[in-house]
């Protein structure tokens, strides 16, 4: 990272960030993109980060928010990816390219990633917490307008990051009863509780997930392992 956005932040992130580039073998790329400064739960903009096997670039607002909590936040994909080995789900290389659902499953890598990222970042950062409380609040609050098709695999994720991340969150009510409404709720538990079990392991989270929603096309993606030294690779769902 270069050394202006590193002295921005505390002691603790910077080691992180040290440690992951090392891992990593790559260094981290802020680059300053004025279509960051929209959105965001603060109304200060947001980070994001783009993974590839030879390159990370963490995009930020230009107009100063750099905050400690979001920048471990996308460090800490960046050190599942890079340095723990974790795949992340993907387009197969064999499928034509489709941007929809490339980014479909992008989102849903997103959401399996988050239940076990946020814990840490939450522990590190308390102040993360009204963050994740406006973003669960946000997307239950948009649960009705989910389609039919859809609505078992939306309330599956969001109910299990409630109950592993937020348990006393006030979305968990909104939550609860909108699975209710749709008897969707013993669903919900059990997926929840399976999650947990296999959280170890993103190969077990990922067949949890084809296993529990058939209809997602299993073959039309892939288990995607990227490293700077070996490059990009992928290997069948299993």
């Amino acid at each position: 990272m270069q050394s202006e956005y590193l002295a921005r932040l505390s002691k603790p992130v910077q080691q992180l960030v040290l440690e992951v580039e090392e891992g990593a073998g790559v260094e981290i790329n802020v680059i300053l993109d004025p279509k960051q400064n929209e959105g965001g739960t603060t109304g200060e903009g947001k980070l994001a980060v783009v993974i590839s096997a030879q390159s990370i670039q963490l995009f930020a607002p230009t107009n100063g928010y750099f905050p400690d909590g979001a920048v471990r936040h996308e460090v800490l994909h960046v050190r599942r990816f890079h340095v723990d080995g974790v795949p992340k789900l993907a387009l197969a290389d064999s499928e034509k390219w489709d941007k929809g659902f490339s980014d479909a499953l992008g989102e849903l890598d997103n959401a399996i990633e988050h239940v076990v990222i946020v814990p840490e970042e939450l522990q590190f950062h308390s102040d993360r917490r009204k963050h994740w409380e406006t973003v669960m609040q946000d997307v239950c609050s948009t649960l009705p307008n989910a389609p039919e098709v859809e609505r078992p695999l939306a309330v599956c994720l969001h109910w299990t990051f409630l109950r592993h991340v937020l348990p006393d969150s006030p979305a968990v009510e909104i939550a609860r009863s909108f699975a209710k409404k749709h008897a969707l709720l013993e669903l919900a538990d059990d997926f929840a509780d399976r999650f947990k079990a296999v959280a170890a392991s993103k190969e077990e989270l990922v067949r949890l997930l084809f296993h529990t929603f058939p209809e997602i096309p299993k073959n039309r993606a892939a288990l995607e392992y990227i490293n700077s030294m070996t490059g990009t690779c992928q290997k069948p769902i299993p």
